[in-house]
């Protein structure tokens, strides 16, 4: 004989899928605000570290002017105060000064932190000569870096692999002897 099944049992059988369910939209919100959360994370990063560069680079520059256009030791520890003075998420931002004094304009190496040259043109594109004189050119100084970034749910987790990368250029316009920034692209 077949036994009829009231509704009560087909109530209890069904409380395991709504389980099931919850658990499943649960996690995805979950995933969904903490990739959304790691954007926001990366865009503020972003926005600091462009802001960290470009009054490194104004502030160094300013300073290589206002010494005559000489050593650049001084220059470069300005360059590396201001961005330290301008945090990532709240950790300083640690430029490397690179500076070697036998070098052209005492850059250690071309691809460094800091590097001071010549602009040589003021229309895109626009490349930093790091071997060029700054009196024959516009004088100008370049910070690049790549800061690691750790997020909330990456520390969460306890893992990172977020990074932010900016490049600021900054010059002194002759004509009116103010520094200036340039737009870094083609």
């Amino acid at each position: 004989m077949k036994r009829i099944q009231s509704k009560t049992e087909l109530h209890h059988n069904r409380r395991g899928i709504a389980i099931l369910w919850l658990v499943i939209w649960g996690s995805l919100f979950l995933t969904f605000f903490c990739v959304l959360l790691e954007i926001a994370t990366l865009w503020q990063a972003q926005v600091e570290l462009n802001n960290a560069l470009d009054s490194a680079t104004l502030a160094a520059v300013r300073e290589w002017d206002t010494s005559g256009l000489g050593s650049t030791e001084i220059p470069r520890n300005v360059g590396v105060a201001y961005a330290a003075a301008n945090p990532i998420l709240g950790t300083p931002v640690g430029l490397n000064p690179n500076f070697q004094p036998v070098n052209p304009n005492g850059n250690d190496s071309f691809n460094g932190d800091l590097v001071f040259g010549g602009l040589t043109a003021l229309t895109r594109p626009n490349s930093l000569d790091p071997a060029a004189l700054a009196p024959a050119t516009f004088p100008a100084v370049r910070a690049q870096i790549t800061v690691p970034v750790q997020g909330f749910c990456s520390t969460l987790f306890g893992f990172s692999f977020l990074n932010v990368s900016a490049s600021s250029i900054a010059y002194v316009n002759t004509v009116n002897g103010q520094p200036a920034l340039v737009s870094v692209g083609p």
